[in-house]
């Protein structure tokens, strides 16, 4: 089981730090506009763009070639499906607050996602070994946006 955890790179940073207890395996970085995000891993550079009105669903590029994406399941769920060479994978939301998430793979649980600290900053990611490293960080891209995205809509007072 892969234990990684995202920190912010600072406190005002919208980037994280994707790290494993090896130590710093990439930076996560994400515009403030679009939450468009970007990170090197094993010296190849991938891009994740979001899609849709809201920017839910999300596709993650190596280069110019697609290698997974993330449809949300609806307007109100805090529910994804994950696809990635031909696998199907689901991260849904096992808290009200949408602090912890549980990675699925048909019905079983085979990894979880959770936000920690007192503003949510900082995530813990247990993952199973099989699941490559660019869909870890696209998995935790996934959840990072989903609470920028509610911690706006609560400041905007909706």
């Amino acid at each position: 089981m892969a234990i990684l955890r995202a920190e912010p790179l600072s406190w005002i940073s919208l980037g994280v730090r994707i790290l494993s207890d090896d130590g710093e395996i990439t930076q996560l970085s994400m515009s403030a506009f679009r939450n468009k995000g970007r990170f090197q891993l094993e010296g190849d550079d991938f891009t994740i763009e979001p899609e849709g009105f809201f920017g839910t669903d999300a596709t993650l590029k190596k280069g110019a070639s697609i290698i997974a994406k993330a449809k949300k399941a609806g307007a109100f769920k805090r529910t994804w499906e994950i696809s990635s060479a031909g696998h199907r994978l689901n991260l849904e939301s096992r808290s009200w607050t949408g602090r912890e998430y549980a990675l699925l793979l048909g019905n079983h649980e085979v990894g979880r996602v959770k936000r920690e600290g007192l503003a949510g900053r900082r995530t813990r990611m247990e993952f199973p070994d099989d699941v490559p490293g660019f869909l870890q960080v696209f998995l935790a891209y996934i959840v990072i946006s989903q609470a920028r995205r509610e911690a706006a809509a609560a400041a905007g007072g909706g």
